[in-house]
């Protein structure tokens, strides 16, 4: 760094997180990794990966060494046959997406946007919904993993151990992650099919919503009393229902009306509760449309706010939904942004919110407003009483004393991590409240 240069800055997508660091990376190839993460610990210091930025919570903020791998991406190889992509840590879900339906291939599921990198998705437990279906981190079938003696670790399921499974979701504490490899299916589309009903009819109904479709999500907006149930399932009905226009018209809006909605929220509280009802009443409406999956799956970027989740147990999900809407009331709350419920099979992986039991994935999300730290602060409370673990990229304030005993593999992650990780290379002011010091 020149003199009298200010440091390199970090800021997160939702620029709730703004750091200055000590230096920022950009290697180029594994080698270069490697070499980084040697020269790194040999002076006894720190580094975290980046990936797009798009994590709420602290996971991705650097408190020494920033590296970011946006040019250590791209498709490594296409196996058709075996129904496998190899890629680079670097690259983005948006980017990925085209090439394999180039190649008649498609991921099996997605989450609401595709801007994260692949490594940074897999990292924080990222996620559809779908009982059938686990996050995306369940995917992954191979890895590389640069470990912080700047070895490379080749992690794949014949492995013969659980590294594999801990390495999924590891919030970037056991090494880098140079490369990774999914598996696939054949391309295919999608059928979407919304309707609404009363709030309190969901929260009865939501196991059985769930295990009756494929894929299946709730929208609620606070002050109303009906919620949006969104259903897909693969189809080979013809393509229709919603055109190109109409989907640039969402995202148009999703950048103007959606914005000035929450800015005259933020200015006039008492107006939130009529604002939400005449938006749902424009847009919680029955319909369907079929749709080339990823299509399906994804929605139109939102505009900037803050989120925090909590995978709770299925059958917690409806008393949870409806607890939401009662901490809302109670305090008189002025929530100007849907609320999310979606689902996630039970998987292995050591810190998946998923892990040993299948999941509902309730979301509070919530523009900038005067209400957010209230709200976000009796969300948590009532998700952990119920026995909630948090969407590692998203908001929380649980430290380790209180997650340590919400997963059944939590041990064997913090053996892990202190096997590869003696030094704490890879910790940061995130990991150390999440882990604990040692």
């Amino acid at each position: 760094m020149l003199s009298g240069m200010a440091p390199p800055r970090f800021v997160n997508w939702a620029r709730n997180h703004r750091v200055r660091v000590l230096a920022r990376h950009e290697p180029e190839g594994e080698d270069a990794v490697a070499a980084l993460v040697r020269d790194v610990a040999a002076r006894g210091e720190r580094l975290r990966v980046v990936g797009a930025g798009h994590s709420w919570s602290g996971a991705a903020v650097p408190d020494q060494h920033l590296v970011s791998l946006d040019r250590h991406a791209g498709v490594v190889a296409i196996d058709p046959d075996a129904r496998r992509v190899t890629v680079r840590a670097g690259t983005r879900l948006r980017d990925l997406v085209p090439v394999l339906d180039a190649a008649g291939l498609a991921l099996e599921n997605l989450g609401s946007i595709a801007e994260q990198s692949v490594a940074g998705a897999i990292a924080t437990g990222t996620h559809g919904t779908g009982l059938g279906h686990g996050v995306l981190a369940t995917q992954v079938v191979g890895m590389r993993l640069v470990t912080a003696d700047g070895g490379v670790r080749v992690l794949d399921e014949a492995g013969g151990d659980d590294l594999l499974d801990a390495a999924r979701v590891s919030l970037g504490a056991l090494g880098v992650v140079t490369e990774v490899t999914l598996r696939v299916r054949e391309a295919f589309d999608l059928e979407e099919t919304s309707w609404s009903l009363p709030l309190e009819d969901a929260a009865r109904e939501l196991p059985d919503i769930a295990r009756a479709h494929e894929h299946v999500k709730l929208w609620w907006l606070p002050h109303t009393k009906r919620a949006q149930v969104y259903a897909f399932a693969p189809t080979s009905a013809p393509r229709g229902g919603r055109s190109r226009l109409a989907e640039r018209l969402d995202a148009a809006l999703n950048r103007t009306a959606f914005p000035a909605i929450l800015g005259l929220g933020r200015a006039a509280p008492r107006a939130v509760p009529a604002l939400n009802r005449l938006v749902a009443a424009s847009y919680f409406k029955a319909g369907s449309r079929v749709d080339r999956s990823d299509r399906v799956f994804n929605v139109a970027m939102p505009p900037r706010h803050l989120e925090m989740e909590y995978g709770l147990p299925v059958d917690a999900a409806g008393d949870a939904l409806l607890a939401m809407r009662d901490l809302i009331e109670r305090g008189r709350l002025k929530v100007g942004f849907v609320q999310e419920v979606r689902f996630v099979a039970a998987d292995a992986c050591h810190l998946s919110p998923a892990s040993g039991r299948e999941s509902c994935q309730l979301g509070a999300y919530v523009g900038r407003c005067r209400d957010a730290d209230a709200f976000f602060r009796a969300f948590e409370h009532m998700a952990l009483d119920r026995d909630g673990r948090p969407h590692w990229g998203k908001l929380f304030s649980a430290d380790a004393a209180t997650l340590a005993p919400r997963y059944p593999r939590w041990e064997r992650f913090q053996a892990l991590r202190r096997e590869l990780d003696p030094a704490g290379v890879f910790s940061s002011a995130f990991t150390r409240r999440v882990f604990g010091p040692g």
